[in-house]
């Protein structure tokens, strides 16, 4: 059993922040957390924002003020985003009404790198062991494969499934 409650975010209501004080550090704290939230969803719902050709150059990097930072891969992606920002703007408030109080600017800026680390581990691949004729592990899963193939006859395609059979260990 898990130690922590899974809340359902959705039905968090911005309406629960009038109960505070404006300085009242409860209200910071409630207001900061609806903000996380959002935000969360919101780079979960980018694609469907901007659309999928620009989330892959594009990405929402924090709220700060009341402006969303916007960061993306090149500056002309920046600049072309920014024709798009009211657009933009009608989107999120489209799948999140309660942001309309809190984002009123978007604001862009170029991070190259933020989208070469992410590539980067989209393209991680797995490390394969070879194994040597000679290896013992070898000459023990081409055992195991030879008798699990002993009943074909084509001795080219049992010698490719061995392969196979070998390399996917």
């Amino acid at each position: 059993m898990s130690m922590f409650k899974k809340i359902s975010f959705k039905s968090l209501n911005y309406g629960e922040l009038e109960k505070f004080q404006p300085n009242d550090l409860k209200r910071d704290a409630l207001h900061s957390f609806y903000q996380t939230f959002d935000f969360l969803e919101l780079i979960e719902s980018w694609p469907e924002i901007v659309g999928v050709a620009l989330s892959k150059v594009t990405s929402p990097l924090k709220i700060k003020g009341d402006s969303l930072i916007i960061v993306s891969k090149h500056s002309s992606y920046s600049q072309n985003v920014s024709f798009l920002s009211e657009e933009i703007k009608n989107n999120i408030f489209k799948l999140f009404p309660n942001l309309r109080s809190v984002i009123k600017k978007l604001h862009f800026q170029t991070q190259e790198n933020f989208f070469t680390n992410k590539e980067g581990h989209e393209k991680e691949t797995k490390v394969v062991t070879k194994y040597h004729p000679q290896d013992p592990t070898y000459k023990l899963l081409k055992i195991e494969a030879e008798r699990l193939f002993s009943n074909l006859e084509d001795q080219e395609l049992k010698n490719l499934l061995v392969s196979i059979f070998i390399q996917s260990h």
